[in-house]
């Protein structure tokens, strides 16, 4: 693998440690922990579309108790396999092969970013004995008013590095994000070329996860950037709604919160995960 240890930024130092497992149409690369404490469950991180599972790095750091986490590439993304199809079910499938594959069949909560979090609403719908919690992180269950012939029209004209250098400072993250942050960004974005990169995000914005999210039962929770241009606070807020949950608006982010304020995202999700646990207890 490419550089092949995440970047972290404060915490104690948590190892991930790169893995390679056989998905549905070919190889899915990714990342797992080790440590972790005996009584609690695992938790699946399931990254935004057009990045990297590295992503959680530093949420993944902050966690309390430590939990053994797993942080696949989905495929198209970091150094996995392009072939198959891209979509829901797809990526569904990748992410029910990475469990598999690391003999995760006991209860866990899933956590996704963006489009990740659509994927944990599936994930819960396919396998409702299994998924002990959902959390959707800048999330929305599907994609209105985008200009997709624009967005696609960029991509072809700046290609993909260039388009994202654009589209990063000024849409996906928040106004006062410290450069830093933006580059961080930047390093974990899709190394894919352009016609996988446009095709990666075209099966994302014509999603819709709405009817599979209605059916989950899971306890979820929706957090969501106060300057979120791309998974709104108003796509957050309905996302709440069909899951029968609470939407938490973060002052002052953008689309990523898991860069942008690690540390609170983990205060938050460790109170989620400990309030599904005890309601799966009682």
């Amino acid at each position: 693998m490419a550089d092949d240890r995440p970047t972290h930024r404060g915490g104690t130092h948590v190892v991930l440690e790169p893995v390679k497992v056989d998905g549905p149409a070919g190889r899915i690369t990714g990342w797992v922990t080790a440590s972790a404490a005996d009584d609690t469950f695992p938790v699946l991180f399931i990254h935004p579309i057009n990045m990297q599972g590295r992503i959680w790095a530093d949420v993944v750091e902050r966690l309390r108790p430590r939990r053994r986490c797993l942080l696949p590439d989905l495929r198209a993304h970091g150094t996995s396999d392009t072939a198959g199809d891209f979509g829901l079910d797809a990526w569904l499938s990748d992410c029910e092969a990475f469990l598999d594959a690391h003999g995760v069949s006991g209860p866990v909560h899933v956590v996704g970013g963006s489009l990740g979090g659509s994927l944990a609403c599936c994930l819960a719908a396919s396998r409702p004995g299994q998924v002990a919690s959902v959390t959707g992180i800048g999330s929305s269950l599907n994609f209105t008013g985008v200009d997709v012939a624009a967005v696609l029209n960029t991509f072809d004209e700046l290609g993909v590095a260039g388009t994202f250098r654009k589209a990063f400072p000024e849409i996906t993250f928040g106004p006062e994000c410290p450069q830093e942050t933006i580059e961080l960004g930047l390093r974990l974005a899709n190394p894919n070329d352009v016609e996988t990169v446009k095709r990666v995000w075209y099966a994302t914005v014509t999603s819709d996860s709405t009817q599979r999210a209605a059916t989950v039962t899971a306890p979820a929770l929706v957090l969501t950037g106060e300057h979120d241009a791309t998974c709104t606070p108003a796509l957050g807020l309905e996302m709440a709604r069909v899951l029968r949950t609470e939407q938490v608006l973060m002052p002052d982010v953008g689309h990523m919160p898991m860069l942008e304020n690690p540390g609170r995202v983990a205060v938050l999700l460790d109170h989620h995960f400990a309030q599904s646990e005890r309601t799966l207890a009682s």
